[in-house]
Order: structure tokens, then sequence, then C-alpha cells
């Protein structure tokens, strides 16, 4: 049951976690929110979530996860429930909730007409979601400016780094922030996504996969000596997926 008429959000990111060949089980294990909170994110249960204030910020976490632009995704659910972002307070940090009310749905009153001409924006985005996943093996057809779908383009960037030969103790500045800073096991890996740039650095190189906006570069750096690198958002993308 859906808490509203169809923004397109549930798709999208129903449709990245596929792309990335994540199950619910793993990416509430990556993310640290519960399966039921994600589930409802990808039905648009939004109503069962108890509040305005912690729709927005797992909407923020679950789609920075997924490689998608956080701040368009929430910009898109704002507009959706008929308020102005520019009103609405930034988030607080995402903290997991004691209990859900899965059978509370968020109803709104003398709203008709805008839930028609969304319903019309959700099929067109239905058409469009292969724009929202990295990796995707084909673009879909450009969206029209302004639209949810154009919105929640994928102006991010991504890195996957997977301990192959041995394990690695890595550094990550995420938009200019650290992100991480610690050791990977052998056969682990740590997923991270920003809008402007990431930078990494490993303290050994060669042994450790990188994958750069869905894109597989190897495992790059000399095994003798450190490596370290910036991506943004444009890296790689236009080479193709790697295997």
């Amino acid at each position: 049951m859906y808490g509203g008429p169809g923004t397109g959000i549930g798709p999208a990111l129903r449709k990245a976690r596929q792309t990335r060949g994540k199950s619910i089980e793993e990416a509430s294990r990556d993310t640290r929110i519960r399966t039921e909170y994600l589930q409802a994110l990808e039905r648009e249960a939004f109503g069962s979530l108890r509040g305005d204030v912690y729709v927005r910020g797992f909407l923020r976490s679950y789609s920075s996860y997924l490689g998608l632009n956080p701040d368009k995704v929430v910009s898109v659910y704002v507009r959706a429930m008929g308020k102005s972002v520019a009103d609405v307070p930034e988030p607080p940090p995402v903290q997991p909730l004691r209990q859900a009310t899965l059978h509370k749905i968020l109803h709104r009153r003398g709203n008709w007409k805008l839930a028609v001409a969304l319903a019309v924006v959700g099929l067109a985005i239905a058409g469009s979601v292969g724009l929202l996943a990295r990796g995707a093996s084909a673009p879909a057809p450009a969206a029209p400016p302004g639209s949810p779908a154009a919105a929640i383009s994928t102006s991010t960037v991504t890195l996957d780094i997977a301990s192959v030969v041995r394990p690695v103790h890595a550094t990550v500045y995420v938009d200019g922030h650290q992100a991480f800073a610690g050791r990977i096991a052998k056969g682990g890996s740590k997923f991270f996504a920003g809008t402007t740039l990431i930078r990494v650095r490993l303290d050994r190189g060669g042994v450790a996969k990188l994958t750069v906006n869905g894109t597989n570069i190897g495992m790059p750096g000399n095994p003798n000596g450190a490596y370290g690198a910036p991506f943004q958002p444009g890296d790689f993308r236009s080479s193709g997926n790697g295997s």
C-alpha cells in the first residue's frame, strides 16, 4: 500500500539497488537502516515512517548509499508533499526508530489535482529510471527539464573499494569531509558516494580493486608504495562499466 500518489522515488531507489546487485537485507546491513524502513521507502509508504523529518533522513542516507543525489531526491519528495524546499530545515542525523507503525499511511485532503498530476509524472519516470542508477546498460530517454526524473540525475561520484590480495588501510574523504579511516579486511569492501569529489589513499597499491562510477579500474598503484587519487562525477563514465 502506498502513502500517496506516486513520486517516482520508490521505483528509482529499487532500480538503483537492483543495479548494484544488493538485496534489501544487504542494504540494511550496509546503511544500518532496518529492512522494513527501506521497504517502505521503495513502496513510497512514507506515512509509515513516523514523520517528515524521519522520511527525509532515511531518503538522504539510502539515496547516497545507492549513488543517487541525496539533495535532489529529498527535493523531489518535499515538492511531492506540497511543500517548499526552502521552508524545510535540514534533517538531523538519522537515528534508528524504536518501532514502526506500518498501518499508518499518509493521507492528504483537498489535493486531488496534485495527485492526478503526480500520477502522470510517475508514469513518465517509470520509463526513465535507468538514468538514476549508476552503471545502467543503456541510457533511457532524457526527462523533461524540471521533472522529478531530471532532478534525481546521477550527478554523483561513487567509489567501491574491495580488498582482494591482502588487508589494506584506507582513508577516504567525501566532498571534503573524512568519511572513513581504517582497515579493510581481505575479501571486504567499502562503498562511498558524494556529489563533487572523493579522495582515497591506500597504504599499499596493487592490492585493492577500485570501482569508480560503476567502472572497474582494477587494482591501481605499486605494491611497494602507497596509492592515492581523487575521483569526480565524470570520471570513467564514458568508458563503460568494467566486470
